[in-house]
């Protein structure tokens, strides 16, 4: 009898409370996952090649030219529509872990303070985000070091996001192909569902900590911690209480 509740417990105790999603190497969960709201970081890389008739840009672009700007050096009121692969890397064939698609414009008639406004979808195919998107909407001051543009939105596990991207050009030639570095952090409410890692230690790589899962009607992972600590502390009573009839 006592190698039977020994055994019973055992399996009780090593039963996972969740399955945990595979590691990324471009996002990361920031908060403990208890919370009320999910902090995520995410960083990749974004390339664009705007259409031209240099051949180098013309090749294969990833941003067309819809309407053609104004007289003037500046090219004030130039707007190209877009389709921008997003990568884990600064080099394009490093992995494709979404797409940025939408437009940006010429914003500004200033040749020394130039900006674009910019309105793009952020949509995401790797790991627990695939299938969610950022809404990143706002003047971006290309001439600036590091530019700042709001977060307005989302969807999936970014449903009703806020929070800010900060952008770095790593590259950019005489045909205007461009590699930017993104550094986004978002704030979701938890009960979105799955927002990937939730553990702060881990590495850049997510850590494979717990995660809640994508449906509305499965229990989260701190539920089902806490069904099995019921569980562990119920066979442990009767555990002792059969022990205590012998």
């Amino acid at each position: 009898m006592a190698i039977l509740l020994l055994v019973t417990i055992s399996i009780a105790v090593s039963t996972p409370s969740a399955q945990a999603q595979p590691p990324t190497n471009w996002a990361k969960r920031l908060d403990s996952g208890h919370g009320p709201e999910a902090i995520t970081n995410l960083q990749f890389y974004f390339h664009d090649i705007p259409s031209g008739s240099n051949p180098v840009s013309g090749r294969n672009p990833t941003a067309v030219q819809i309407i053609k700007p104004a007289s003037g050096s500046s090219g004030f009121g130039q707007v190209n529509v877009a389709d921008e692969p997003l990568t884990v890397g600064p080099d394009a064939s490093s992995k494709v872990v979404g797409r940025a698609q939408g437009m940006y414009g010429v914003a500004s008639q200033s040749m020394t303070d130039m900006a674009l406004l910019m309105v793009l979808s952020y949509g995401f195919t790797d790991g627990p985000y695939k299938g969610s998107s950022l809404s990143i909407v706002g003047r971006n001051p290309v001439m600036s070091p590091t530019r700042e543009l709001p977060v307005l939105g989302g969807t999936g596990v970014f449903r009703m996001a806020r929070g800010y991207a900060l952008m770095k050009t790593v590259s950019v030639n005489a045909a205007g192909d461009a590699v930017v570095h993104y550094n986004v952090t978002v704030y979701t409410p938890a009960s979105n569902g799955n927002n990937g890692p939730t553990s702060p230690s881990s590495t850049a790589a997510g850590g494979g900590g717990s995660t809640r899962t994508s449906s509305s009607s499965s229990s989260s992972p701190a539920t089902m911690a806490g069904r099995q600590g019921w569980l562990v502390s119920f066979v442990v009573a009767c555990a002792a209480f059969i022990c205590l009839l012998l």
